[in-house]
């Protein structure tokens, strides 16, 4: 309880030091909100008594939710990613009362999604996904406001009409309104590119409209109101579209309008609830995530907290006409830019929104519509922006792919649907790169393999199969039990796919690893895998692992087994865990096995010759090995050990579990072999005189016994047919000689 008395304390000293540069912070964003706010419910075509509503949520966003959320610098208010949904929703519920029903119901989903800590489920998306579904929110808006914006009505049509009936628009644009409109574009595009100190430190906003109101009074004094242009009347003053929106007369007794909650009982009402909820939803956490970045006091969002107060405002703000609250990055990065550090300018930018609604309600309405609708227009050109889909491109042409499908289906259809078809777009990507069996791609999609141990000085964490976005939310629990200042290493050498999501969740945890929580964190087993950029979080995979056509070692492994009636499987097999078990594979990752052999000796007694590709060293591979072995499988318990030949096998690394064990015979046996492992006793008991001399006599095999099975090979690289043959012959007497052992225990040494 202690801890958030302290982060209260600490937040009022840091206002009390920052007080004047987040009053003047609050002043320059108010300046930025209002026409903003106004010209997002004009947008969205509200009737004439709710045009209010973006002021609402604004000022709702600053007085209230700046007490409830977590974030210092955010700026909260209205959103134009609601632009279509909004208007959707209005013709789709058949009436403006019933769309607040739905915002309040959206804000009430907001709450239970942030108390319930849910906001991790926001990765489940992933990040090209969100991009397109932003980008096509976009392009909504950009099509949508630009025929305004040119003094022309268009008839009611889908987005992609509109967007194709732009050149009609430009064709039949009134020149009065365009030259405001194009004006104020022009001034919202250069803005960023000025030096002056003084011009860039006023928002291009405020430039805009010192610009356009001047504007539209003297084209009205020059022309009387009228203009001929391409043998054209146009008039200045009876253009709908140009001439300034009307507020209610009555500011203050028609300023609430309250929601209407009769069609709660309609599926048609909880998709526009569901489309509120994920646009804000994913909006308040995206730009909050960007926000961190840029904190000058370097803090950190909690992001379940501020979903919930979202869902506050939204429910308050919807309660009484507003629109829904969100975080937003435009605002907030001006906040920043002007010198906010903390929340007190998000709650004057409100409190000031609120006065110039109700005392300067009069000049407000001076502004050109069409000056607004340049605001929409160049919002809605940089969510999809060439740049947008340049640097999807550089991160690989499967995020380009994946943000083009998903802008394209939230087009022709609708919000939900585009993201879904995004998704399945990306699972569908992911399968055909992955180059696994579609049964085997689903099973690690949904049970993904993650394998967490503690070696020595470090937690070693190995994931087997896919790690994409699905993948986020299993590590996300694992890696939240990682204790502070240790060190991780996160393994992908068995991983066929890493997604674009997934690779990004996982640096940027490990950046805050490393700064919060004094931890030490890397990446290995990259290395082998192919990208289609060099982003380093482009899709990673594999090389494809089917092969076609049988080697002409294949074919003979494949009649050699069929004339002994074993059976044979070339293909490769990704499934190595159970060879882990063997003291040799303890450190050396294996990355597959292939070209499977396998019988039985006995009833009890069964075998498989395997070809393994591991590699040489820990965790780094400093050089892949690819070894024909045989492992046998007793179904009674034979002692843990390792044999070597101690000439033949003294490049192998020492494996020892204790010393070597001595053995009191007469035979060779002590003298060519070093024998170890964890029972002493049980070894020197089961390895019998008779079986010291098998050995003895066909001293040409590492062996080693782990939980009844034994391991058996001879070289570092795979065995020709003959080879194999006398390995199997070796193999055969061998496991007849512990069976005599099993049978008949020798007396003590």
């Amino acid at each position: 309880m202690s801890k958030p008395k302290n982060n209260i304390i600490s937040h009022f000293l840091q206002i009390k030091q920052y007080w004047r540069t987040d009053v003047l912070a609050g002043f320059s964003v108010s300046l930025v909100a209002l026409p903003l706010s106004l010209g997002i419910a004009l947008a969205m075509g509200l009737p004439s008594n709710a045009l209010l509503a973006g002021v609402i949520a604004a000022m709702v966003g600053g007085l209230v939710t700046s007490f409830i959320r977590s974030g210092n610098v955010s700026i909260n208010g209205p959103s134009p990613a609601l632009i279509g949904i909004v208007a959707a929703a209005i013709i789709t519920l058949g009436g403006w009362e019933f769309v607040l029903a739905a915002f309040v119901c959206s804000g009430a989903m907001q709450v239970i999604f942030g108390v319930l800590k849910l906001g991790g489920l926001a990765d489940f998306i992933p990040s090209s996904v969100v991009q397109g579904m932003m980008a096509a929110i976009g392009v909504i808006i950009l099509a949508g406001q630009v025929h305004h914006g040119l003094g022309v009505e268009i008839p009611v049509m889908n987005d992609f009409e509109k967007l194709m009936a732009i050149p009609s628009s430009i064709a039949n644009m009134n020149p009065m309104i365009a030259i405001l409109f194009f004006n104020s574009l022009i001034i919202l595009s250069i803005h960023p590119y000025v030096t002056n100190r003084f011009i860039k430190y006023v928002p291009a906003t405020i430039w805009l409209l010192l610009f356009a109101v001047p504007l539209y009074f003297v084209f009205d004094k020059i022309t009387g109101g009228n203009v001929i242009i391409f043998g054209k009347m146009h008039s200045l003053i009876q253009t709908k579209d140009l001439i300034h929106f009307k507020l209610p007369r009555d500011v203050i007794g028609r300023f609430f309008i309250y929601p209407d909650f009769s069609k709660m009982g309609s599926l048609s009402f909880w998709l526009v609830v569901l489309s509120v909820f994920l646009v804000s939803t994913i909006e308040t956490l995206g730009s909050a995530k960007a926000i961190d970045k840029i904190d000058p006091l370097n803090r950190k969002t909690n992001l379940n907290r501020d979903v919930a107060a979202m869902g506050i405002s939204t429910m308050i703000s919807g309660a009484i006409g507003g629109l829904p609250v969100i975080a937003v990055i435009a605002r907030s990065s001006v906040n920043i830019n002007q010198g906010a550090k903390t929340s007190l300018s998000n709650f004057v930018q409100g409190g000031l929104i609120l006065l110039f609604v109700f005392l300067l309600s009069d000049y407000i309405q001076l502004v050109p519509k069409a000056a607004l609708m340049a605001i929409l227009v160049f919002t809605g050109y940089k969510l999809a922006s060439p740049k947008v889909f340049k640097d999807a491109n550089l991160k690989g042409y499967e995020q380009f792919m994946i943000l083009s499908v998903t802008l394209v289906a939230t087009l022709i259809t609708d919000l939900n649907k585009g993201i879904v078809s995004g998704i399945l777009f990306t699972i569908i990507i992911h399968l055909v790169r992955s180059h696994l069996p579609a049964n085997l791609f689903f099973k690690y999609l949904v049970f993904p393999y993650f394998n967490l141990a503690k070696i020595e000085d470090h937690y070693h964490l190995r994931i087997k199969g896919v790690a994409n976005f699905v993948s986020i939310l299993k590590i996300r629990k694992i890696l939240a039990s990682i204790p502070p200042k240790e060190r991780l290493v996160l393994d992908f050498s068995h991983t066929r796919l890493v997604d674009f999501s997934f690779l990004e969740f996982v640096n940027n945890w490990g950046k805050q690893y490393e700064t919060e929580r004094d931890g030490q964190f890397e990446i290995v087993g990259l290395d082998e895998h192919l990208t289609t950029s060099e982003h380093p979080f482009s899709i990673h995979t594999l090389p494809q692992a089917v092969i076609k056509q049988l080697s002409k070692r294949q074919k003979e492994l494949k009649e050699y087994a069929f004339a002994n009636q074993w059976s044979f499987e070339h293909k490769i097999d990704w499934q190595t865990d159970y060879l882990k078990e063997n003291i040799f594979f303890k450190t050396r990752p294996i990355e597959y096995v292939k070209n499977r052999i396998s019988g039985n000796y006995t009833e009890n007694v069964s075998w498989e010759l395997i070809d393994i590709t591991f590699d040489e060293g820990a965790l780094m591979a400093a050089e892949v090995h690819n070894t024909t072995m045989l492992r046998i499988c007793f179904d009674q318990d034979i002692p843990d050990f390792k044999l070597d030949q101690e000439k033949l096998f003294s490049r192998l690394l020492d494996y020892a579990i204790k010393e070597e064990i001595s053995f009191k015979s007469d035979t060779e046996f002590g003298s060519k072999f070093s024998v170890k492992g964890p029972d002493r006793k049980a070894i020197q008991t089961f390895f019998t005189s008779e079986l010291q001399n098998f050995i003895t006599e066909n001293n040409r095999y590492h062996i080693e016994s782990a939980n009844n099975k034994l391991l058996v090979f001879r070289y570092f690289r795979l065995m020709s047919i003959g080879e194999i043959e006398e390995l199997i012959s070796f193999a055969q007497q061998l496991s007849t000689e512990f069976q005599k052992c099993l049978a008949t225990p020798s007396p003590k040494l």
